[in-house]
């Protein structure tokens, strides 16, 4: 097995060496725990790496963290601009990533809290491990209740009592929306994602299931659980990001922070510098190789919801929230200043650089929402707005809902049955 997966995908085994020695003694104990899994999607970054290229107009993309090229020095198209994005502003958190974890050994990457060199090795990952990669908009996040917010220092949280503004999470500031129902009763990451099913895919009858047949009628038996019982999504639309080699930095004083802990403290030491006279070189690191090289990048959203939601198909013809990812406005300023991209949002085929995917989120609530939220929910049924200006865009791993199927949202059917429900 361990032979065919390294015919699959080319590693750089100079990057690898550590990660099989460290794992080989704790595989002399662990021996169920193979080879294989430091093959898995959270060591190789497969599918956001692929996803992310594909998006940007890289057809037939087939690469890890491992063999991910670097950036060109001269930057002429934005698809030389890509694999620099990934590794300085996508992939800082990876399990050998010295932002998240000091040693280069991935088994500690979740084992080992980090806190000293002493550090006992953790059987079970806390929350907090996984948490630290999955954040933001993501699952993690969302979970426990956050919703972050804009960049703007406008948007930053009301400032607290002694006269500071609360503290960020991982570099970022949020609101506190609605907790998912399993974190209050105190269930984290791997009491559903456990050591059998790491990155298997769970759903909700993993654990229940005995569910009342009463509220479940057939004509809902292809809809995930989240749909209903979801009690808020995020929706975060089109990131606009700039690559700027220039020492430009008083335009980012309201912009400091940008989910980026480097950037954030490197922007308010060089805008305090900039006022003194002193200009730096604007220098980001590479995560993968953790060196410094030339030029920032900046970014910002056009907007972000809590929203009715819009639906879609997944690849299994299961009715899941459509989430918009992989939204892209580029641009890129060179040292001299000359603007090689202006704000490019086309992919070489000439379609939007903008994708959607299905969606589970973990915002669960026991009491589902109301028959009105899918089926007389504008987003859904004015044509199918996902073909429409902003929400227009690439399902990736589903379909959107056919004319027909739309049309059963608001059908005769869905009406009678309505009515039996409300005048009981």
């Amino acid at each position: 097995m361990f032979k065919k997966d390294t015919k699959m995908i080319k590693y750089n085994f100079t990057l690898l060496l550590p990660i099989i020695l460290y794992s080989n003694e704790c595989l002399s104990c662990h021996k169920n725990y193979t080879a294989k899994k430091h093959f898995s999607n959270h060591y190789t970054m497969k599918n956001a790496i692929n996803i992310t290229r594909k998006t940007w107009g890289i057809k037939d993309s087939n690469v890890t963290l491992q063999t991910l090229p670097k950036a060109k020095k001269i930057i002429k198209s934005k698809e030389d601009l890509v694999d620099d994005f990934l590794r300085r502003k996508c992939l800082s958190c990876h399990l050998t990533s010295k932002n998240i974890n000091p040693t280069s050994n991935s088994c500690l990457a979740c084992h080992n809290t980090h806190k000293n060199k002493l550090d006992s090795i953790k059987a079970k990952p806390t929350m907090n491990k996984c948490t630290k990669c999955h954040k933001n908009e993501y699952i993690g996040g969302e979970y426990k209740g956050l919703f972050p917010h804009d960049y703007d220092k406008a948007y930053r949280s009301p400032i607290t009592p002694k006269g500071y503004y609360p503290n960020k999470s991982a570099g970022i500031d949020y609101h506190h929306l609605a907790l998912d129902v399993h974190f209050k009763k105190g269930l984290t990451c791997i009491s559903c994602h456990n050591g059998k099913n790491f990155e298997e895919k769970v759903d909700c009858k993993s654990c229940h299931k005995n569910l009342s047949k009463e509220n479940h009628k057939n004509f809902h038996k292809n809809l995930s659980c989240n749909v209903c019982h979801s009690s808020w999504n995020i929706s975060s639309y089109e990131l606009n990001v700039l690559r700027d080699d220039t020492a430009n930095y008083k335009q980012w004083k309201r912009l400091k922070v940008q989910e980026d802990i480097y950037l954030e403290q490197f922007l308010t030491k060089a805008i305090k510098l900039e006022k003194k006279g002193i200009l730096i070189k604007p220098k980001m690191p590479d995560y993968l190789t953790n060196r410094l090289k030339n030029g920032i990048w900046y970014s910002g959203w056009k907007y972000r919801r809590w929203e009715n939601n819009f639906l879609v198909y997944d690849k299994n013809n299961k009715v899941k929230i459509a989430k918009p990812m992989f939204q892209y406005r580029i641009s890129y300023k060179n040292k001299n200043g000359t603007v090689i991209l202006d704000d490019i949002h086309k992919n070489i085929d000439g379609s939007k650089i903008e994708a959607f995917i299905p969606k589970a989120p973990h915002t669960i609530t026991k009491k589902a929402k109301s028959c009105e939220m899918c089926h007389e929910n504008k987003i859904m049924l004015d044509n199918n707005l996902i073909h429409k200006d902003i929400l227009k865009g690439k399902v990736i791993k589903g379909r959107v809902f056919t004319k027909k199927e739309l049309q059963k949202l608001y059908s005769p059917k869905y009406k009678l049955e309505r009515a039996k429900i409300l005048f009981k």
